[in-house]
């Protein structure tokens, strides 16, 4: 299990029916911008956030999605590699 870190900077809101991550303070002016997240995405985000690994978010949706385990895990990896690639996990 990897632990991963989020970073505190950033807000998820929804607007409009969008799922939105926002920089905020200092990230403001680093960012450059925000990310849209589509509703999976978002749920991965709230679950790291609230100190769930990979594995446990992977079991959320699992129950959240009905999709196999294995697919599920993939794409929480593949979510998080994306946020790092951005600078949203370290």
């Amino acid at each position: 299990m990897e632990e991963l870190q989020l970073k505190k900077d950033f807000v998820l809101r929804k607007m409009r029916g969008v799922n939105i991550l926002l920089p905020s303070g200092l990230k403001v002016k680093d960012f450059g911008g925000a990310l849209v997240l589509n509703d999976t995405g978002a749920l991965i985000y709230e679950q790291l956030q609230s100190g769930k690994t990979a594995e446990e978010v992977a079991t959320v949706l699992v129950t959240a999605y009905d999709v196999a385990y294995e697919t599920a895990l993939a794409d929480v990896h593949e979510t998080i590699d994306s946020l790092r690639e951005v600078g949203v996990v370290v």
